[in-house]
């Protein structure tokens, strides 16, 4: 391999999805779990659906383990049904690589990560599972 792939692979982001089916208080570890996965898979962006969180917020954690070796930051939206809820969980070198963010509902959320040629933009969606209401459908497709 010759220095110019090389060069290529390594800035190379891996993403990948996730329906985690509660990150919720009442699921301990989980959290961690989800965490240590990424960090073994060299995930670099991964995708969350039903975190069973609620509201919205960002923050930053590492594993208890690693310390500061694998720090991550988690973007998530929530809502007042604890069904729901979408996130992005960033290994450090994306989560420095992220332009903005925008919390569209707590079954959609955009991260834009600077990258090269073009900067991307990742969406995690959550879709209305076929028990939603017909209501409920006709929202998220609005």
């Amino acid at each position: 391999m010759n220095r110019h792939q090389q060069t290529h692979y390594d800035s190379m982001y891996v993403i990948s999805t996730w329906n985690v089916r509660s990150l919720g208080l009442y699921q301990v570890g989980k959290q961690c779990n989800v965490i240590q996965e990424m960090n073994r898979m060299n995930i670099d962006v991964l995708g969350i659906s039903e975190t069973f969180w609620d509201g919205t917020d960002d923050f930053e954690t590492t594993l208890p383990t690693t310390g500061e070796k694998f720090r991550v930051g988690l973007i998530f939206s929530g809502g007042d049904k604890r069904r729901r809820g979408v996130a992005f969980i960033l290994r450090n070198s994306a989560r420095t690589a992220v332009k903005y963010y925008q919390m569209i509902s707590d079954r959609i959320i955009c991260v834009r990560l600077k990258a090269i040629p073009v900067d991307l933009i990742i969406i995690q969606i959550y879709a209305p599972t076929s028990d939603a209401t017909q209501d409920e459908t006709g929202a998220f497709y609005e």
